[in-house]
Order: C-alpha cells, then sequence, then structure tokens
C-alpha cells in the first residue's frame, strides 16, 4: 500500500467559458454622472429611450459602449473561490462550473489513481500545488479553495474514496503556488496522504 497517491493535471483550465461572446452593455442615462470624459463632451441632452430603457448617446442617436474591450469577446471566468460568497456567481452558473470541473478532474483520476483503501485508524490528507504563470490579478491561494473541493468531490464520484466527510478526508485545503514560464510547465498535482 501507498502511503503518498498523486494526480497531475497538465495545463490545467483554470478559466472557464461562460458564453461564446461577452454582450454589449451600455450606459444607462441613469448614469450619466459616472460616464468617462470622452462621452460626457459628446453627450445628448435628452435620453435616448428603447424598449423602455433610458439610454446616454451622441447628437445621431448612437448609444455609448459600457464594456468596448469585453464586448464580443468570450465571456470567460477564471476560477477563484472569492467570487462565490460575493455573489459574482449566481446559483445556476455555481452548479455547471462545478459539474464541469468534477468532470474534468474524474478524467485524470480514473487514469491516474485506483480506490484507495483506508486503513483503520488512518485518515486522508489532500493538498494542491497550482504551477502557474504569474500574472496581474492572480486571486489568493485562500481563493482556490474550489480546487480541492472539486477534486475531492470528482474523487467520490470516481469511487476512488467512499466519502469526503471528516470520516475519511480529516486534512484539506493546502495550497501553493509555484511560479513558472511557460505555458506547458502549468499544472496541478493533488497530493493524498494518509495522516
Amino acid at each position: 500500500m501507498l502511503e503518498e497517491y498523486r494526480v497531475v493535471i497538465p495545463e490545467w483550465e483554470h478559466t472557464y467559458q461562460k458564453s461564446g461572446k461577452t454582450m454589449t452593455k451600455y450606459w444607462l442615462w441613469k448614469d450619466r454622472d459616472k460616464l468617462p470624459k470622452k462621452h460626457k463632451e459628446v453627450l445628448r441632452q435628452t435620453a435616448l429611450i428603447q424598449r423602455n430603457k433610458a439610454y446616454c448617446c451622441n447628437s445621431e442617436g448612437e448609444k455609448f459602449v459600457k464594456n468596448p474591450i469585453k464586448a464580443g469577446k468570450p465571456n470567460v471566468w477564471v476560477l477563484n473561490g472569492q467570487d462565490l460568497y460575493n455573489a459574482v456567481i449566481n446559483w445556476r452558473l455555481r452548479k455547471t462550473v462545478a459539474n464541469y470541473y468534477h468532470n474534468y478532474f474524474a478524467e485524470y483520476i480514473k487514469e491516474q489513481l485506483q480506490p484507495i483503501s483506508i486503513p483503520a485508524g488512518k485518515y486522508l490528507s489532500i493538498s494542491c500545488d497550482i504551477y502557474e504563470i504569474k500574472r496581474g490579478n492572480m486571486p489568493d491561494a485562500s481563493n482556490m479553495w474550489l480546487l480541492e473541493k472539486f477534486f475531492e468531490d470528482a474523487l467520490q464520484e470516481c469511487g476512488i474514496i467512499p466519502d469526503d466527510s471528516p470520516d475519511y478526508v480529516m486534512e484539506s485545503g493546502r495550497k501553493r503556488y509555484h511560479w513558472v514560464e511557460t505555458p506547458s510547465e502549468r499544472k496541478l498535482i493533488f497530493t493524498i496522504k494518509f495522516i
């Protein structure tokens, strides 16, 4: 019996595509005081009314785009547990994302693990090493708790462990970033140990 098991997920998917393209958002009339200077200079003095909504526009009636950088591009969510408790993600999307990552992790779990027999008096400790290219707005390590949660759920769903309750998993949640230089070095390493 091994004392330690590992699952390696190369070039892991740290984003989830919510939709093929981000919808264009327009500046509402009620927010005209927050308009960027370039729009304030050409703002028409009366609102443009469409479908019972009042929009900011220029003298030709062209609405001002509020999200010009994201509009039309894929709508992507970067994995970050903070978004689940500050309501950035609604419950429907949360369920969809969880199912996606359960299935994603399950592919690697099935390839790399057999069911783990837990000896009497022993429990499991599960940790994650995150090999990632450092970029702006990286989630805090503590906000990457979703990795262990989704991984442990997938372990259970694959029949590798009987349950992810404290009856079996006594320790969970150690995460550590390791900075790498190239996309091919990006990976997750989940480590399962007996304690």
